[in-house]
């Protein structure tokens, strides 16, 4: 059911999602774009029409014309009825060719970029979104907010695979080709949190490809929300780079997902493969650096085939780099020894 899609993973409810109707078919509209609803019920219509007209009429004549005795001769002999077939070919493409004509203008009205748009960027990769606003250098990861009845357009990049741009109360879905700049807009009309997914699969945690929006007012939009950094606690900030960034790759715990845990790896010694021969490395500031960088330079042992996105400086400044590595320090005996 879709209300148990709509979910923040980080947040799991087995209740049904907030904006979800009761017959669980579309999300609260929450966008301009109603003629995505209109084209699905007109859809869902057709579809119950012909379900109930084709199951009537097989009903009918397994009742009316069944065979009564072994030995009933069939009631005709008649193979085909052309004007019937005319009629069952014509009537269907003509529907379809609707939906078709209804879709293909849909798409395309999603394109067609309004003047007055706020233009945005997001970035996809394995496995969250960056998000970098209009004339602000701080980019946001794994949430996004947008100013209520202003239209938001977004140019869609990938650092790696496919992806999809997929925001079901707005509407919108729009692959994410690599190699390939895609856009889309929508004009959000209701202040609230909404969800963000990748639509197409994109390796082992696509499902984890989840970025929260938040639709503000005009006035909350101004203060630049997404800008949450606190110079003075970077130890935290560090904390919610790696829930936005980091989390859906390496865990806090011990346990192993695509790269190494970061539970005790400060002043680790580690084996490395560099240049196809096997070093051993401490973590240190160095290596740290080296591997958000550069992330290709330097593999651990036993996950030479993890691939991870190298992040460069718009991402991932350095007081943000200080940031993951204050809180990576946070989780390792070695480092809270040291300080």
């Amino acid at each position: 059911m879709i209300s148990y899609l709509l979910q923040d993973p980080a947040k799991p409810v087995h209740a049904m999602a907030e904006g979800v109707d009761q017959y669980g078919q579309l999300t609260k509209l929450a966008s301009t774009f109603s003629h995505v609803d209109n084209l699905f019920y007109f859809t869902y219509v057709v579809c119950i029409f012909f379900f109930v007209l084709i199951t009537g009429v097989l009903f009918y004549s397994v009742v009316k014309y069944r065979r009564k005795t072994f030995d009933q001769p069939a009631v005709s002999n008649r193979t085909h009825n052309t004007p019937l077939e005319v009629v069952w070919t014509v009537v269907p493409l003509i529907i379809v060719m609707v939906m078709f004509a209804w879709g293909w203008k849909g798409s395309l009205d999603m394109t067609v970029v309004p003047a007055d748009a706020r233009q945005y960027k997001a970035l996809a990769k394995q496995w969250n979104w960056t998000f970098f606003y209009p004339n602000d250098a701080v980019p946001s990861s794994g949430e996004l907010w947008l100013e209520v009845n202003k239209p938001a357009a977004f140019t869609l990049e990938s650092s790696d695979v496919l992806h999809a741009f997929y925001m079901p109360s707005m509407r919108v879905k729009r692959d994410v080709v690599p190699g390939r700049f895609q856009t889309v807009w929508f004009q959000p009309t209701t202040e609230g949190e909404f969800h963000l997914f990748c639509a197409e699969y994109c390796g082992k945690d696509h499902s984890q490809m989840y970025a929260k929006v938040h639709v503000v007012s005009a006035d909350v939009y101004r203060t630049r929300p997404w800008d949450t950094w606190d110079d003075k606690n970077p130890k935290k900030g560090g904390e919610n780079l790696y829930k936005s960034l980091c989390a859906s790759c390496h865990t806090i715990n011990g346990t192993k997902l695509t790269g190494p845990t970061w539970k005790d790896l400060w002043g680790k010694q580690e084996q490395v493969v560099e240049a196809g021969q096997i070093k051993t490395v401490t973590v240190d500031e160095a290596y740290v650096i080296e591997s958000i960088r550069k992330p290709d330079q330097k593999k651990v042992v036993g996950f030479e085939k993890a691939n991870m996105t190298a992040f460069d400086d718009k991402v991932i400044d350095e007081k943000r780099v200080k940031g993951i590595i204050e809180y990576m320090k946070s989780l390792s005996n070695a480092g809270s020894e040291k300080k």
